[in-house]
């Protein structure tokens, strides 16, 4: 009996070194980045973009795995599951890990409690659009026009989306009463925006800049707190006077809880030195995005821990739970 005690004391001691040897020839093999959202989406374009800097750093390929489903959840919960040895990486932004928990009963998940972050990619505002031919040029003008027509103007986002937390806190700060429409194609929301059957939308720029180009969408105001280099003729809400309006969504580089310290180590310092490529850098000023080539894990960490009490405050108010 004592033989075999000490055999499996052993070899439990034994589980750690072996996982640190493992985490030395890291990486083995492929490694898959698991994207909620699909082809052509934001962080989809920011995620094939990165993955092939990424792959010669690490001397592996880097395939992109778009997940879509529950708004990103099942993106969430197939990465959480995955062996944490590095080779499985999550696209993890605000919405899924701030937002969702609030609003889906028994997600089964915990960002803080199944992933471990690696390194910031980035943040992107939201720029508030609206039809050609809406009775408002502005947002002093869309603001008055709501006051005095309680629930009449309209907005489009899916439930539980950046830019419906977005949108809940302008209306908050604007002291209005807005009626939600909800979508589950965000490129609906902006077909249905020139068609003037929904009144507003606070959009990802590179989504709707193109229409703003086009003449087909105007654009009122931006909630960062300063003008977009890509849009600098939009004004902040604070300029519009609505100060402390700003929400940017942010995403980061996450890999399951107990990877090894040393797999995170490399993968933090080849996505570091990714996102400073000039490549990289374009791509996020194109897209109106800032880029987070200096954020690394426990910054990252801070931004989750202050961004869920903020979502708390403000979906509880604003947003119904699902379920």
């Amino acid at each position: 009996m004592a033989t075999t005690r000490r055999a499996a004391l052993a070899a439990a001691a034994a589980l750690p070194l072996a996982r640190q040897a493992a985490a030395l020839d890291f990486p083995t093999r492929t490694i898959t980045w698991v994207v909620p959202g699909g082809p052509g989406s934001v962080l989809d374009v920011a995620a094939r973009l990165i993955a092939t800097k990424l792959g010669p750093r690490l001397s592996q390929g880097v395939v992109i795995d778009n997940r879509l489903g529950a708004g990103g959840t099942a993106a969430a919960e197939f990465a959480a599951r995955s062996a944490p040895d590095g080779h499985t990486l999550f696209f993890g932004n605000f919405a899924t890990f701030a937002i969702a928990p609030l609003l889906i009963p028994n997600l089964r998940y915990d960002a803080q409690r199944d992933f471990v972050p690696v390194h910031g990619i980035g943040a992107s505002a939201n720029i508030a659009v609206t039809g050609m031919n809406r009775p408002w040029k502005t947002i002093p003008e869309l603001i008055a026009y709501a006051r005095a027509n309680p629930g009449k103007v309209t907005f489009g986002a899916s439930i539980g989306s950046g830019q419906h937390a977005a949108t809940a806190l302008f209306i908050e700060k604007a002291g209005i009463e807005l009626t939600h429409i909800p979508y589950n194609n965000f490129g609906q929301i902006t077909n249905d925006l020139v068609a003037e059957r929904v009144d507003l939308y606070f959009d990802y720029p590179l989504s709707s800049l193109p229409f703003v180009r086009d003449n087909r969408l105007r654009a009122l105001a931006v909630n960062a707190a300063e003008r977009l280099a890509v849009a600098p003729e939009v004004p902040t809400l604070a300029e519009a006077g609505l100060p402390d309006a700003e929400l940017l969504g942010w995403s980061g580089l996450y890999v399951p809880a107990r990877t090894p310290p040393a797999v995170l180590a490399r993968l933090a310092a080849a996505t570091r030195e990714a996102l400073r490529e000039p490549e990289v850098k374009a791509l996020f000023d194109s897209t109106g995005t800032i880029l987070w080539d200096g954020v690394d894990a426990e910054q990252l960490a801070r931004a989750l821990e202050e961004e869920i009490p903020r979502m708390q405050r403000l979906i509880g108010r604003t947003i119904p739970r699902k379920g």
